[in-house]
């Protein structure tokens, strides 16, 4: 059921709220959190709900999609929708599009919404803003979700976000990199001597290689060096070079989801390593509500340590 509202409040939104639960005798006893999700645009809504919708079938939670456009001159007003049942998933989910100067307290309008005693993660799945940390929608949560992988630059945004770090914020590029590391950790485990270099190759600004290079020189403490794949889309190979002359690498092509572990004096062995989709990512962030801080630390320190990271803030 999806209900429109013109020119509404938020009181009055929560109220319409209430009274259909208790039409349907739905309770919100099962929502274990508060997500909001804030987009540039209303083109931007359905596919944040699609979103939504698979990471809220593990956690289950209201969704309110606030459509955060520009401040503009003329009177306060707030148009939403309501969905509930198949239209909703296993969620509530509510639509805000505040227009005027209603733009200019994003806070004030989604606080009538927010389910009590839960706590609340704000996610940026389009735009990331300049600080998550003091966003009028950041401040009120305990968990902020960017993903940088969406911007022109991905690097720039990601370089930028560390520039105003808080404890609690986190990036999609982050948890789009899991797979790999749970791999390469496993990979290093069966090392009986260190590598003397490392060199990760990528695609020139997504993350992901920037990413595994900072956390790679971080666990092992050897220099790592990233290279750009001019084929890549995200990530495609990890390779170790030891002192004997021999290597191991972990490699994946752009349009494939298996990968190919080298080791020198050895057969090729092929790894299950699929691309993990925006939902994947998001349902693992939703896990931990605690601040990540390995990736703080990553972030605001080990990433400055790479030379290719450092000519990009150049740039």
């Amino acid at each position: 059921m999806i209900i429109t509202l013109k020119d509404t409040t938020s009181h009055e939104i929560a109220s319409r709220i209430v009274s259909l639960r208790e039409d349907r005798g739905a309770t919100t006893l099962g929502r274990v959190l508060t997500l909001i999700i804030v987009v540039p645009d209303l083109i931007d809504v359905d596919r944040a709900i699609e979103i939504s919708d698979a990471a809220s079938r593990e956690h289950p939670c209201r969704v309110i999609v606030v459509v955060d456009s520009p401040v503009t001159e003329g009177t306060a007003r707030l148009n939403a929708q309501i969905r509930v049942g198949d239209a909703a998933g296993p969620s509530d989910v509510i639509v805000l599009e505040p227009k005027g100067q209603a733009a200019s307290a994003l806070d004030t309008l989604v606080m009538p919404l927010l389910l009590s005693d839960t706590p609340v993660v704000t996610y940026w799945p389009v735009a990331a803003p300049h600080n998550p940390g003091e966003h009028p929608l950041g401040r009120i949560a305990i968990r902020r979700i960017t993903d940088s992988r969406g911007s022109e630059c991905p690097l720039k945004t990601l370089l930028g976000l560390s520039q105003h770090y808080t404890p609690g914020d986190t990036d999609l590029g982050w948890a789009g990199v899991t797979l790999w590391r749970a791999l390469l950790a496993t990979i290093a485990a069966e090392f009986d001597q260190m590598p003397v270099s490392v060199l990760v190759r990528g695609h020139e600004t997504h993350p992901s290689s920037y990413l595994v290079a900072a956390w790679i020189h971080r666990m092992l403490g050897v220099p790592v060096t990233r290279q750009t794949d001019p084929h890549a889309s995200t990530i495609t190979g990890v390779h170790f070079y030891f002192a004997h002359g021999s290597q191991v690498s972990l490699q994946r092509r752009a349009s494939s989801n298996v990968a190919h572990l080298h080791r020198s004096g050895l057969a090729t062995a092929d790894v299950n390593l699929p691309k993990r989709s925006v939902q994947d990512c998001l349902m693992e962030e939703l896990r931990r509500l605690d601040p990540d801080v390995l990736y703080g630390e990553l972030l605001t320190r080990d990433l400055y340590l790479l030379p290719e990271a450092a000519e990009r803030i150049a740039q």
